[in-house]
């Protein structure tokens, strides 16, 4: 190795270090739920967000176009989703993905200026993330119109609902420290993307009190804790935000090779990297291989991955500890066998650990973290992403694994080298 190639190297490591230490550093505090159009810096009501990264209105696939459209009706910019599609190709109502605004979306993420979003804030940096509330276990119903008609109604009742009431109780109470919940919830066997028993509780646990004395209409807030209480996966989407508030923080620093963005569209796999700023790499999306929740579908039925929630990975956890919550690997006929090879191959390909998330199933070991494009390429391990499966029609119709496909990584480390070497 040449000098100047070991003083590359050597200056890599550190950029990457101080990635890893922002990661450690990070405080992350939900603070409130707004609407998208007052939460999200240069949103406008023209804009619909989406998950994955950039795509071409014609390249989308059904579930999250139809969302688009769907959104645009329901936002006032379209009267039926006919003339949305022709609004959106004549450049009158705008497409982004969510990462772009600080945000990040579950499966199709359709964000538009009303959406509800909880709030995540960095105590440390300062740096927000927002995410989406999670929609509630709508699944696969008989028609499309009858899919449609359930989501606007959802849609309609998180932002009347759901979201003030939420706001109230949040503000009330100051705040709620998601890294605490975090590192409690991985005690609890969850892995904090594909499992959210335990934090949703948690959040429940800590939220309940506030919510009780809401300002709001008691059948506001009866019909609000009742979803809670029903919806175990709803802590998800304030793990999204306070994972994309570390991520926030990890970005542009100057040679480093840590990747701050995994994320998917359900044609495009997409990431970016630290030193290389917000520059996306894109590849096809993989297939997800889990467990179907009805017999009545099949592979034919649903989309490759999908959703913004990998940004659960992007920060270390969800597949990267998959050992603490082995229950998951029911979704993919798995082992715990399984669930410990795939935490310690995650190890192989990131910078370090998290010292405050502890994998209780591996003698307390820290959580993976801060993937390396130069390490997948090295070791040709990819990171294993946990997902749910979305239905070409729309619904969360399974949930299992999948993996990030390395030619993302390979066009990463060019772009690299080309700008550092």
């Amino acid at each position: 190795m040449t000098e100047k190639s070991q003083a590359l190297r050597d200056r890599i490591d550190q950029a990457n270090k101080i990635v890893l230490n922002k990661l450690n550093e990070s405080r992350p505090v939900w603070f409130d739920v707004q609407p998208a159009i007052e939460a999200l810096p240069n949103m406008t009501r023209d804009t619909i967000l989406h998950a994955g990264p950039p795509i071409e209105w014609e390249r989308m696939c059904e579930p999250q176009r139809n969302g688009v459209a769907h959104a645009a009706v329901f936002e006032g910019l379209a009267k039926d989703t006919a003339e949305a599609g022709r609004a959106i190709q004549a450049g009158a109502i705008r497409l982004a993905p969510c990462h772009e605004f600080g945000a990040v979306g579950g499966m199709a993420g359709i964000t538009s200026a009303s959406t509800p979003l909880a709030m995540v804030r960095c105590e440390k940096t300062g740096a927000v993330g927002c995410s989406q509330l999670f929609q509630g276990p709508r699944g696969q119903l008989p028609s499309r119109d009858a899919y449609d008609r359930e989501a606007a109604k959802q849609w309609r009742w998180l932002s009347e609902v759901l979201g003030p009431v939420l706001q109230d109780a949040i503000r009330a109470k100051g705040g709620l420290d998601v890294r605490a919940v975090t590192a409690k919830a991985l005690q609890m066997g969850d892995e904090c993307h594909n499992r959210n028993s335990a934090s949703s509780l948690l959040l429940l646990t800590g939220l309940a009190p506030w919510l009780m004395q809401s300002k709001f209409d008691a059948s506001m807030v009866r019909d609000s804790l009742s979803y809670l209480v029903a919806a175990e996966q709803f802590s998800l989407c304030i793990s999204m935000a306070a994972g994309k508030s570390a991520a926030e923080a990890m970005k542009n620093v100057s040679h480093s090779t840590v990747v701050t963005t995994f994320c998917r569209n359900g044609v495009d796999f997409g990431i970016r990297v630290s030193g290389l700023g917000d520059q996306w790499f894109v590849a096809p999306a993989n297939k997800v291989n889990g467990l179907l929740f009805s017999s009545e579908w099949n592979d034919d039925d649903v989309v490759p991955d999908m959703g913004d929630s990998a940004i659960m990975e992007t920060v270390g956890l969800g597949g990267y500890v998959q050992a603490a919550a082995p229950a998951l690997q029911q979704f993919v006929s798995g082992s715990f066998v399984r669930a410990k090879r795939i935490t310690e191959e995650m190890r192989e390909i990131t910078t370090g650990p998290i010292d405050d998330y502890r994998i209780p199933n591996l003698d307390f070991a820290p959580a993976p973290a801060a993937t390396d494009i130069r390490k997948v390429i090295r070791t040709g391990i990819t990171p294993v992403i946990d997902t749910a499966i979305a239905h070409k029609k729309g619904g969360v119709v399974g949930a299992g694994q999948t993996q990030a496909p390395i030619d993302c990584f390979k066009k990463a480390l060019r772009a690299f080298s080309e700008r550092y070497a």
